[in-house]
C-alpha cells in the first residue's frame, strides 16, 4: 500500500487519556515525517478529514462510528485507536501505538472494505448504517409486532421486543447479544435477528446481498423506536414501512497487515 504522507487524529476528549495519547500518535508522525492534524472536538468539525491518506480515531468503536459518513464520503481508511471496551473495530491498543504505527506510516497495511446497510422509510429518507439497524417497540413496554418481507413475498411476523437487522461487522454487536450468528467481515450478508421472541421457532435468518426487506410495524399502540449504530435512526419519527438492503457503500477499515479476525474473536470473546 502507498505510505501515508498526511493524517487526521480525533480524540474523544470523553475517553479517561484519548487526549493524551492523541498527543502522543502526533508526535510519532511528526517523528516519521508525517503531517498530522487533530483535534478533540467530538464529534469531528465536517470535512475534518478531508485530504487525509488515513484517520486516526483515538476512542472506542463508537467514536469510530460517529466519523463513518466522512470517511465513505472521502475515501479516507480509518484506524481505531482503543480507548473503549470491546474495540472490535478499534483493534490498536495505546501501549503498543510506537510498537505497530510507524509501519503503517511506511505503507504496511491493508484496507478491509466492510459491507454497510441502507435503510429507507417511506418518507424517502436514507442513510447507511455500519453495525446495525434496529427496530423495537415503543416506549409502553408492550410486546411490538412486526411483520417482514423479501420483495412481494411475507418472510415472517414477530412477536417480540424487537429486530436486529445487521452487517456482518455489526454481528459481534446487538445481533450477537439478541443470539444471532457471527459472520466473518468479508461475508456479503444480511443478518435478521428477533430480540426475545414470543415464538421459541422465531430465529435469525441470513439472506445474501441483493435482497430488499421491508418491516412494517403490525398494530402497535406506540410509534417504533428506530435506531442505527446506536443512534436515531431518522431525524423524525419513521413512517413505515422502512427498506433495509446491502448498501452500495462500504466503509473502509484500515488494518494490520497481518490483522488476524479470528484473534480478534478468541481474544475479546474469551474464546481460548
Amino acid at each position: 500500500m502507498q505510505p501515508l504522507r498526511k493524517i487526521s487524529i480525533l480524540a474523544n476528549g470523553s475517553k479517561l487519556g484519548a487526549e493524551q495519547a492523541a498527543e502522543r500518535l502526533r508526535k510519532l508522525a511528526a517523528d516519521h515525517g508525517v503531517e498530522a492534524v487533530s483535534t478533540v472536538d467530538f464529534p469531528a468539525p465536517k470535512g475534518f478529514i478531508e485530504g487525509s491518506d488515513a484517520c486516526f480515531v483515538v476512542g472506542g468503536d463508537g467514536t469510530l462510528l460517529n466519523v463513518m459518513e466522512e470517511a465513505v464520503h472521502h475515501d479516507v481508511p480509518v484506524a481505531g485507536i482503543r480507548h473503549g471496551q470491546l474495540g472490535f473495530l478499534a483493534t490498536f491498543s495505546p501501549e503498543d501505538m510506537e510498537a505497530k504505527i510507524p509501519a503503517l506510516f511506511q505503507g504496511e497495511y491493508r484496507i478491509s472494505r466492510r459491507s454497510m446497510l441502507r435503510y429507507r422509510d417511506e418518507s424517502g429518507f436514507s442513510r447507511c448504517a455500519l453495525n446495525d439497524l434496529v427496530v423495537k417497540s415503543g416506549t409502553n413496554g408492550k410486546l411490538g409486532r412486526f411483520s417482514v418481507s423479501e420483495g412481494p413475498e411475507r418472510v415472517a411476523e414477530y412477536a417480540c421486543d424487537g429486530i436486529v437487522f445487521s452487517t456482518p461487522t455489526g454481528s459481534t454487536a446487538y445481533n450477537l447479544a439478541a443470539g444471532g450468528p457471527i459472520a466473518h467481515p468479508e461475508a456479503q450478508v444480511l443478518l435478521m435477528t428477533p430480540i426475545s421472541a414470543h415464538t421459541l421457532t422465531s430465529r435469525s435468518v441470513v439472506f445474501p446481498s441483493g435482497v430488499s426487506l421491508s418491516i412494517q410495524s403490525e398494530r402497535n399502540p406506540d410509534a417504533p423506536l428506530v435506531s442505527a449504530d446506536g443512534q436515531p435512526a431518522f431525524e423524525i419519527p419513521a413512517t413505515f414501512p422502512i427498506e433495509v438492503t446491502v448498501a452500495d457503500e462500504t466503509f473502509p477499515l484500515l488494518e494490520e497487515k497481518n490483522h488476524s479476525h479470528f484473534h480478534v474473536l478468541r481474544s475479546k470473546l474469551k474464546w481460548g
